[in-house]
């Protein structure tokens, strides 16, 4: 059997923190931004996310299902 690797392993790789660090340069020395490692990878993470045009489709539909599901419920009561 296939040994799991631990969630998030992916992100501390060496590999992965060297090319945080040398994009956090980049972004200090030509955008004037000095953040933490932590706040690029959250920032890359939520920008992400918020201009990937399907998963927002997706959310929007979610969020209009639940609630219509929701006020259905209520309605049964």
């Amino acid at each position: 059997m296939a040994k799991k690797r631990p969630l998030l392993d992916g992100i501390f790789r060496p590999q992965t923190m060297a090319l945080l660090r040398t994009y956090a340069q980049y972004t200090k020395e030509i955008d004037g931004l000095d953040m933490s490692l932590v706040e690029l990878a959250e920032t890359l993470v939520l920008t992400h996310l918020e201009e990937h045009e399907r998963f927002q489709d997706w959310t929007e539909r979610t969020t209009v299902i639940e609630g219509f599901l929701e006020r259905l419920g209520e309605s049964l009561i």
